[in-house]
């Protein structure tokens, strides 16, 4: 079994991934890009898998996540595994939507 493995540029790579996966949804389907990204990060074995999310926190820089779960006003998390997953599901969000942003903008 291969061992999970995550870094700040894997992490950036994905973002982009789904961020130009939404923006061909929404050009071949109508597809809204942004519930695109919504539905697919929500889903993201990164985000549902607590060992994941924890590793994806501990390797990767969360600040932009850390920033977004601030200006949702979370402030208490049920445990160390909810706050993991949020905060994964929160810094691949920041990071997808920029580049989507980029990628409108192109």
């Amino acid at each position: 079994m291969n061992e999970f493995k995550i870094n700040d540029y894997l992490l950036k790579e994905e973002a982009n991934s789904i961020a130009c996966d939404a923006i061909q949804e929404q050009k071949e389907h109508g597809t809204d890009a942004e519930e695109y990204i919504w539905q697919t990060i929500d889903g993201h074995q990164w985000v549902i898998y607590t060992y994941k999310a924890i590793k994806l926190c501990a390797e990767c820089d969360t600040n932009g996540g850390e920033q977004w779960l601030d200006d949702c006003g979370y402030e208490k998390f049920e445990s160390f595994g909810d706050h993991a997953t949020k905060l994964a599901y929160a810094t691949l969000h920041e990071l997808t939507m920029s580049a989507y942003n980029e990628m409108s903008e192109a």
